[in-house]
């Protein structure tokens, strides 16, 4: 009996999935749980809660952060991930730990294509770079570069590009740097684009008076004042929320552009990540391909 784990780790959730089959080719879901990644000191007490002390002939992590030499010091979260002791915890020494990017990067090309929803539609090249930007808890960029040869695998590359500095383009944005300044001694992109980037550009509208905040006692209440604000602004019940969207999806669209710029990915630019499949509707609309 084969028993694989997979993981995603991320800064506001860890996913675990087990799988069990005779063999690799049969393998089914046979067990999978969620965790609030901050209610945890690492990622070994979650594994311990998931496994209960059994064993895994293989296992693989995704996690959010740079991976050097099987060491990750998290983005997002107070951990240091060291893949000798999930490979103990495991009971396995066939144990992977990977950037989340870069796993997922690799599977782009594995997407059903009913899945996907195009914002630009054109003519994609199977031989060309591929881009990936995970927009969640934090900004992630990872890119992946086809084999020409089909003995060859391709070849997978995460960044840390979030946290490179971000640049005004126009007076509005100007001022959003100076405001993001004060909390900040670099401005770095993922300080925007990111779930408590939307609640920053939120507190900047606030803050700049640019639109009226009806459902600010709402908000303020919230577990998670971004979702609020995501929901309230796609729809548009408020104008503060709407107009946090809006900016937001304006500097997606530019960093997009920048993106595209260094690595003329025409084998496919593709967005990804929790925040950015809450605000779909806003992204849909256009001005983010406009900015793009």
């Amino acid at each position: 009996m084969m028993r694989v784990l997979a993981a995603d780790v991320g800064g506001t959730k860890t996913a675990l999935c087990l799988f069990e089959g005779s063999s690799a080719a049969d393998l089914q879901v046979a067990r999978e749980q969620q965790f609030d990644s901050k209610a945890f000191s690492g990622l070994v007490p979650i594994l311990g809660e998931f496994l209960r002390g059994e064993s895994v002939t293989c296992a693989a992590f995704g996690v959010a952060g740079p991976v050097i030499h099987g060491i990750c010091k998290t983005t997002n979260l107070p951990w240091v991930v060291d893949v000798r002791e999930l490979s103990h915890i495991c009971a396995t020494s066939y144990c992977g730990l990977l950037n989340d990017l870069e796993i997922a990067v690799i599977g782009v090309p594995f997407v059903d294509p009913a899945k996907l929803v195009w914002l630009q539609s054109v003519p994609v090249d199977a031989r060309a770079c591929v881009e990936l930007l995970a927009v969640g808890t934090g900004l992630g960029r990872a890119f992946l570069i086809p084999s020409a040869h089909g003995n060859v695998p391709s070849r997978a590359f995460a960044t840390e590009s979030g946290h490179a500095s971000w640049g005004a383009r126009n007076t509005i944005e100007r001022r959003l740097l100076q405001y993001v300044a004060q909390r900040h001694e670099t401005v770095a992109v993922e300080h925007l684009l990111s779930g408590p980037g939307l609640h920053l550009l939120y507190d900047f509208i606030i803050h700049e008076g640019l639109a009226p905040p009806s459902a600010q006692l709402e908000i303020e209440r919230a577990e998670d004042p971004s979702a609020v604000i995501g929901k309230l602004g796609v729809k548009d019940q408020d104008d503060a929320c709407a107009a946090a969207v809006a900016l937001f999806v304006d500097v997606l669209g530019s960093e997009l552009g920048n993106t595209a710029l260094r690595s003329i990915p025409r084998g496919g630019l593709y967005i990804w990540g929790g925040v950015a499949r809450k605000l779909r509707p806003a992204l849909e609309r256009g001005e983010l391909i406009d900015a793009f």
